[in-house]
């Protein structure tokens, strides 16, 4: 008879947050002593970085903190930014945003308030990052990549003193989490250091892709009464982040240059491309291949806006010597 695989399947659910959060103990500290101290904080991270685990946990950790969590990608406009902040104001119908600033201007003179806006490049109206902290209250904001920080107002960034940055985790890292959740998640014997090793390969940093690959294999070794989930139960994965190598004819363009120059500020590099093709697009193309040569491992970007500094990453400085070597 065969033993069931999933014994705690909350473990393996996207709102579970961990105990404890494997390689991110530096940034949670960070986060922590920021939140103590009253220090505006911005989180990058690519998807699956752990980025809203990061910040659920120090929540839950510092629970003598007014910490209010709104993500943007379901609460993206003013007012409804404002009613899932005022939890009581969810009972009333119809009532302006002034009406709910005021309210919350009332809180804050009562006690010491923290918003998070998970996702902020949601918002249709990033004004009400402003407001709220016109007000006194507090903010992390979170996203994917620095460049959406250029939607923020000069005043909202002057008042941010500090950027957190999490990049991908590594294969051994990704192994170490997808360990933990599944002796958490399995009963004994339902899995294999061999399955976990080759999610990680397959998913490429990204946890919370990797963490859903595990369920769903699971889930068929389950509905399949095994006694354990095997490679081949591995479904076929649609990431990004493995997927998408392939460059088109811009990207190459600036691989090439940064090939050759090796380190360039974001203006440099954007003048050598409109010099080196014909069919150059303009500059908000031109930080979306940057970005796309970010995400893919390519480069490296340091700073922000304008002061912003490309490099190759050092994986691909070392895949470029291999070839000039050869």
């Amino acid at each position: 008879m065969a033993r069931k695989i999933i014994v705690n399947a909350d473990v393996l659910l996207r709102a579970y947050i961990p105990e404890r959060l494997l390689h991110r103990e530096k940034e949670l500290q960070q986060i922590k002593n920021n939140i103590e101290n009253r220090v505006n904080t911005i989180v990058f991270g690519p998807v699956g970085s752990g980025k809203t685990a990061l910040i659920k946990r120090d929540i839950k950790e510092l629970a003598t903190e007014d910490i209010r969590y709104v993500d943007c990608t379901i609460y993206d406009t003013a007012f409804s930014v404002l009613k899932e902040t005022l939890h009581s104001a969810s009972l009333v119908l119809q009532r302006s945003n002034y009406e709910l600033i005021k309210r919350l201007a009332k809180e804050t003179r009562q006690k010491r308030l923290w918003i998070c806006f998970d996702n902020f490049v949601n918002l249709k109206d990033t004004n009400i990052i402003t407001k709220v902290m016109s007000l006194g209250i507090n903010v992390i904001l979170v996203s994917n990549v620095e460049r959406d920080a250029d939607i923020l107002s000069t005043n909202v960034l002057s008042n941010i003193p500090c950027i957190v940055k999490l990049s991908s985790y590594n294969t051994n890292q990704s192994f170490d989490i997808l360990k933990e959740r599944a002796q958490e998640a399995f009963g004994k014997s339902s899995f294999t250091d061999e399955l976990l090793i080759e999610i990680s390969e397959r998913t490429r940093g990204n946890m919370a892709l990797a963490i859903n690959v595990l369920r769903t294999a699971a889930l068929e070794a389950q509905c399949e009464k095994k006694n354990r989930i095997e490679i081949t139960d591995l479904m076929d994965t649609l990431n990004p982040a493995s997927n998408s190598r392939k460059l088109n004819e811009d990207e190459s363009v600036l691989l090439e240059i940064l090939m050759e120059r090796k380190q360039l500020s974001s203006g440099e590099l954007f003048a050598l491309y409109k010099q080196r093709t014909t069919s150059s697009k303009g500059e908000r193309s031109f930080r979306n291949y940057m970005e796309n040569l970010c995400t893919k491992g390519f480069v490296r970007a340091d700073g922000t806006n304008r002061w912003r500094v490309y490099e190759l990453s050092k994986s691909d400085e070392t895949n470029q010597r291999g070839l000039n070597d050869a």
